[in-house]
C-alpha cells in the first residue's frame, strides 16, 4: 500500500490538472482525484513496466468522461 501512495502522491497534481481540463470544475477535480486514489488503493496495476502515471490518467479520464456524461 505504501507504494500506490507514493506514486499518487508523486502524480497528484498531474491528475487534478487532467480532471480540471476535462471536467472545467474544480471541485469536480478534487472528487476525481479522491475517487482516482481510492481506486488506486483497491486495483493497482497489474505491470509495474507501464508505470503508475498512465494508469492513473486512464482512471481519471475515464471519471472525468462519467462526471460529463452525468451533466448531459
Amino acid at each position: 500500500m505504501d507504494s500506490a501512495a507514493e506514486q499518487f502522491e508523486t502524480h497528484r497534481r498531474f491528475i487534478w490538472g487532467l480532471a480540471y481540463r476535462m471536467t472545467g470544475s474544480p471541485a469536480d477535480a478534487d472528487d476525481i482525484v479522491q475517487e482516482t486514489f481510492v481506486r488506486a488503493l483497491q486495483h493497482q496495476p497489474q505491470s509495474r513496466a507501464d508505470g503508475w502515471r498512465g494508469w492513473l490518467a486512464r482512471v481519471a479520464s475515464n471519471l472525468s468522461i462519467d462526471v460529463l456524461r452525468r451533466r448531459q
